[in-house]
């Protein structure tokens, strides 16, 4: 049933004819020029035109926060369903309009978020449509309120999907990350950080190809331990069945070394910080045959994080988003199997999500400025995400040439893009996960197959570089020292 609301001439009168159609219409009195009323008394209706706030085209309503049209509305409705690795072929700055709108995603995505559009974004004034899903609220008013306990208990392990893929223990598991508040989720993530290591070894400049590509592959084998231990502190990650954890942590794992590297070099400008004694310039990095792209995208990526002066707590939740995005991606050339709890890691991604927002929002600048930065953060991850690519197919390459010696882990992990049978877990990367996360993070000297890792692949050879630092998070706000 239509309903309308007429006020006296000149004002808006605004008509809901369907569900999710909201028009605005100028109510005018059909009045002569004496300005009486003409005999019938009518009012009419003059349609007010709105804009879309992305393209300028012709909005058929208010959608997620903003006017917009209905190409955008479902382009933005897909890119927040889907997975938005949208990567811009020129400079991110493309002209966006009714014309071109379709010629980048990626700056299309970038334009909805600094317009303001918004997941379950509403008009304030009315309210807006409420749409019931089968998941947990998003909003960051109730995480800082908190659950109530028959929500976190009972309620969400029956809203849990009964498909009986999911592991044993996984409804504590979620109501456990879902009632996490922002702040409780930023501290935990800022002191899972692993240590800064060392290459432990000395060679004499200038580097052959060989040598910077053994350095760097044994740094990568090294790191690979500490970001297994990591993973296990991300909120939620240890509640997955071990089937996802692996998973996840084979399709991230270039993109979690290479954002760690990006972090790490963020003040020192034109070099790269692999370790605390090995920082590599340009052209070091070009005597290695096909590195110079990569080092080059690496260095841009650098100068633009520095550009927006990032800060520890969104570089701690961009890396674990990072990880938990992975599940539906790999550089396994076979199908990708789906996530056994998948549920579960998106309320894992969604509350990393919020805690990021929520840390922007304390910044003290505006929402469009929010919002912005929100946006240019998150579309940096598909830089990374194209980067590691790059990195995959280039040290693969180097493997079948036999140029670089490649350690266990770092194989094994490898050649399960290219290898692995669908299922299959590798045995290396499950006794790593399955072990003690204690062990493995903070004594992993103790450990029998670390132990001679360590010998046969990482000697000291006289170096004397410090032994492994811990972690040190900068304090909230800070970056890291250059």
């Amino acid at each position: 049933m239509e309903s309308s609301v007429l006020a006296s001439a000149g004002s808006r009168v605004e008509l809901c004819s369907a569900p999710g159609r909201q028009d605005v219409y100028t109510a005018v009195g059909a009045s002569g020029p004496s300005g009486a009323s003409g005999p019938s008394g009518a009012i009419g209706l003059v349609k007010e035109i709105r804009y879309c706030s992305v393209c300028s085209d012709y909005a058929s309503g208010y959608h997620y926060g903003v006017w917009s049209c209905e190409g955008c509305k479902a382009f933005f409705k897909r890119s927040i369903q889907g997975h938005n690795d949208y990567v811009c072929p020129a400079t991110n700055q493309c002209t966006i309009d009714r014309n071109r709108r379709k010629s980048c995603q990626a700056c299309r995505l970038r334009k909805c978020y600094e317009v303001g559009m918004m997941k379950g974004g509403f008009r304030k004034e009315r309210g807006g449509r409420i749409i019931k899903h089968n998941r947990r609220p998003s909003g960051l008013k109730e995480r800082e309120r908190g659950y109530s306990k028959a929500q976190s208990g009972s309620d969400v392990r029956e809203a849990l999907p009964q498909d009986g893929q999911s592991s044993s223990g996984i409804g504590g598991g979620v109501a456990d990350v879902v009632c996490m508040s922002p702040e409780q989720v930023l501290l935990l993530l800022l002191r899972a950080e692993p240590p800064t290591l060392c290459s432990r070894q000395k060679h004499s400049r200038p580097y052959s190809e060989l040598t910077i590509m053994s350095l760097l592959t044994n740094m990568a084998d090294r790191e690979l331990v500490h970001m297994i231990a990591w993973a296990k502190k991300v909120p939620g990650f240890q509640d997955l069945s071990l089937h996802d954890q692996v998973q996840l942590l084979e399709s991230s794992w270039l993109e979690i070394l290479m954002i760690g590297l990006i972090w790490r070099s963020i003040y020192t400008p034109g070099k790269l910080i692999f370790a605390q004694d090995l920082i590599l310039d340009k052209s070091e990095g070009e005597c290695v045959e096909g590195m110079a792209e990569i080092f080059d995208m690496l260095l841009a990526t650098v100068a633009r994080f520095r550009t927006l002066k990032l800060k520890s707590e969104e570089f701690v939740c961009l890396k674990a988003i990072i990880l938990l995005n992975s599940g539906a991606f790999s550089f396994c050339s076979s199908p990708v199997e789906p996530l056994r709890d998948g549920f579960m890691v998106q309320c894992m991604m969604d509350n990393i999500t919020d805690a990021l927002i929520y840390y922007i929002s304390q910044s003290g600048i505006s929402v469009q400025l929010q919002s912005r930065r929100q946006a240019q953060l998150l579309l940096l991850l598909s830089h990374i995400r194209h980067m590691s690519y790059k990195g995959m197919e280039h040290l693969y390459s180097m493997k079948c040439k036999n140029k670089v010696p490649l350690y266990d882990l770092l194989l094994e992990m490898l050649d399960a893009h290219r290898l692995r049978p669908l299922g299959k877990v590798p045995r290396i990367w499950a006794d790593r996960v399955s072990s003690s996360p204690t062990t493995t993070a903070t004594t992993p000297t103790t450990n029998t197959t670390t132990t001679t890792t360590t010998t046969t692949h990482h000697p000291s050879n006289g170096s004397t570089c410090p032994a492994d630092l811990p972690s040190n998070p900068p304090g909230p706000g800070q970056s890291p020292s250059p």
